[in-house]
């Protein structure tokens, strides 16, 4: 690549793309964004000309033949994501693409093997992994502040923000409902904090409690109640190989006292702590107390950071900041969820 700037293809031209990932890469200032590609022309050419890009294409697979497209960015539909992506690695393109990578694990094994054998780089893009008490949260559990976890509660509940468009709602897009959408956000940062504990079973439920009616209004406007396919809460109960725990719960409508709940309860043998909160409690000569994380000073927006860490890998060839192997552990307990609620009985995990 020599000493000119790395360039950037878009492929999705939608909210994500527009106020995160666009400027993120902006904020580079060794990183170009070359083209933007998105099956709505117009959409692509306004998002174009906010980017400074030069070309305008709304077939992926063209996008990622361009010979000066470095990295292909995949901010599209859940299930859009796996042909884009294994297109882009195939045409030899570095690849980021929004969470979830996949919504099946057998799909996010595929695009792994094929970045393996092109030897380009692939990251999911968590973005929660790069908020400033996240990253105190992860040095404080590396360095032996919690002891041994051995449970964990993982929140991303909602009381009445249903997204209205129908890359949400709708099953043949987006794979799932709250739990594909927030749940991975949330299920993904406990894991990276507990240093991906294996999972090897896990039970759940998914339904639809209030989406098909009207007695919870949504605070983001009307979403069409005949192509809403997915469920609007989910639970879960998972079994790690270390013998750790974890209960998941994921919803877009439901009675509860905070509009938004995004959050994980860790609970170790040396203490317990909070995210995002950073608080943390324990005992000290039998005495019990609680304290609070500080988080770092001078960090930048997490969606920015996570686009420069996988600038950094690529230019300094360093491994992948969210490998697609904890990827797969991510989307195998999400998937796990959906069949257990089908079949009504305890899913084991085989990876």
């Amino acid at each position: 690549m020599g000493s000119r700037k790395l360039r950037v293809g878009i492929v999705g031209a939608g909210s994500v793309a527009t106020d995160c990932h666009v400027p993120g890469w902006l904020a580079h200032p060794d990183v170009e964004i070359a083209a933007i590609c998105d099956i709505n022309k117009r959409a692509a050419v306004t998002l174009a000309a906010a980017a400074g890009a030069t070309q305008v294409l709304t077939d992926y697979k063209k996008l990622a033949a361009l010979k000066e497209i470095d990295i292909v960015d995949v901010c599209t539909p859940n299930r859009a994501h796996t042909p884009v992506v294994k297109a882009a690695l195939a045409a030899g393109k570095h690849v980021i693409c929004e969470k979830p990578l996949a919504v099946s694990v057998r799909d996010v094994q595929a695009m792994g093997r094929l970045a393996r054998a092109k030897r380009r780089k692939l990251m999911t893009a968590q973005h929660y992994r790069y908020s400033p008490m996240a990253i105190a949260g992860k040095r404080f559990l590396g360095s032996g502040g919690l002891g041994t976890p051995y449970h964990a509660r993982v929140y991303a509940t909602r009381s009445n923000l249903v997204p209205t468009g129908y890359g949400f709602i709708d099953e043949s897009l987006s794979g799932g409902g709250p739990c594909m959408d927030i749940g991975v956000h949330a299920l993904d940062l406990c894991m990276h904090l507990m240093d991906f504990p294996k999972p090897v079973r896990v039970s759940g439920s998914a339904r639809v409690n209030f989406a098909k009616g009207r007695s919870i209004r949504g605070a983001w406007g009307q979403w069409n109640r005949r192509r809403f396919t997915v469920e609007d809460f989910a639970s879960g109960f998972v079994h790690f190989d270390n013998g750790a725990t974890m209960a998941l719960e994921a919803s877009w409508l439901g009675h509860q006292e905070d509009t938004e709940d995004i959050s994980t309860l860790i609970y170790g043998t040396g203490g317990t702590i909070q995210w995002p909160t950073g608080k943390y409690w324990s005992t000290r000569d039998g005495v019990a107390y609680a304290t609070q994380l500080t988080e770092p000073d001078g960090l930048p927006r997490a969606y920015t950071a996570e686009l420069h860490a996988f600038y950094d890998c690529v230019v300094n060839q360093k491994p992948s900041p969210v490998p697609w192997e904890q990827t797969v552990q991510v989307i195998a307990i999400l998937e796990g969820i959906y069949k257990s609620s089908r079949t009504g009985r305890e899913i084991k995990i085989k990876l």
